[in-house]
């Protein structure tokens, strides 16, 4: 009986462990673009008065870190999934990940139709923002939307949130949740955008599916990738035209 309870609480203090690092994890993520402006103030320098150049490398290079630091603390499953995925069977992988993504898309693609007709066309305070540093940072937002979001916001919305819990429906939810409420969140200018947490829960609720399924990273970092390319793609053709 005293055995079983030791078990029982090193348990429980390994889930509260896990459940510290993945939200540390997740404040890191929505903090971290302000590191280049503390860094600059500590060393007596006024970010505000550097040039647009030297903030995007900055903000180049501390997207590098972040994803750095992330792959160090998951090194073991990035790198043996990578393995694993980029093996023989890449196209089987390839199709049964992009599979659940269209699911996930069709559901967004819907919703966003149906809030845009009850708010009359109005675009998501999000996607409004990354439109407008895609028209003035375009490299800098392409490398921003193509490989580090894919990285970062996998690694953490979905690896770290599925250490907390083995349960499948808690982990689907938590992560969809908090991954679709981060994109809301962070350029929320009025509860009716709240509405979009639908659309963005809904391919958060796909991806954490996706993962829980195969329990392969790169399935969700490829459609993620994937996603955001075109997303990107389809936003210059109609800026172009």
């Amino acid at each position: 009986m005293k055995k079983e309870k030791t078990n029982n609480f090193d348990k429980i203090e390994k889930i509260i462990t896990k459940s510290i690092i993945s939200l540390s994890l997740i404040c890191l993520i929505l903090i971290w673009s302000i590191v280049p402006v503390i860094l600059t103030k500590i060393i007596g320098i006024d970010y505000k008065e550097l040039s647009n150049i030297i903030k995007v490398f900055l903000a180049f290079l501390n997207d590098l870190l972040l994803i750095g630091i992330l792959i160090l603390i998951y090194r073991k499953t990035f790198f043996k999934d990578f393995k694993n995925f980029f093996n023989q069977d890449l196209g089987k992988h390839i199709l049964y990940s992009f599979k659940y993504w269209i699911v996930g898309l069709t559901i967004m693609i819907v919703s966003n139709c149906i809030i845009s007709i009850i708010l009359g066309n109005q675009l998501a305070a999000n996607e409004k923002a990354v439109r407008e540093l895609i028209d003035t940072y375009p490299i800098y937002m392409a490398f921003q939307l193509m490989i580090y979001a894919p990285i970062t916001e996998e690694l953490v919305f979905r690896k770290s949130i599925k250490n907390i819990t083995s349960n499948q429906y808690i982990y689907i939810f938590l992560s969809g949740f908090i991954f679709g409420g981060m994109h809301v969140i962070s350029s929320l200018n009025s509860f009716i955008d709240l509405l979009y947490l639908i659309p963005y829960c809904s391919l958060g609720f796909t991806f954490a599916y996706l993962y829980h399924k195969t329990d392969n990273i790169f399935s969700t970092i490829t459609v993620h990738a994937f996603h955001n390319t075109l997303a990107l793609i389809t936003y210059l053709i109609t800026v172009i035209s």
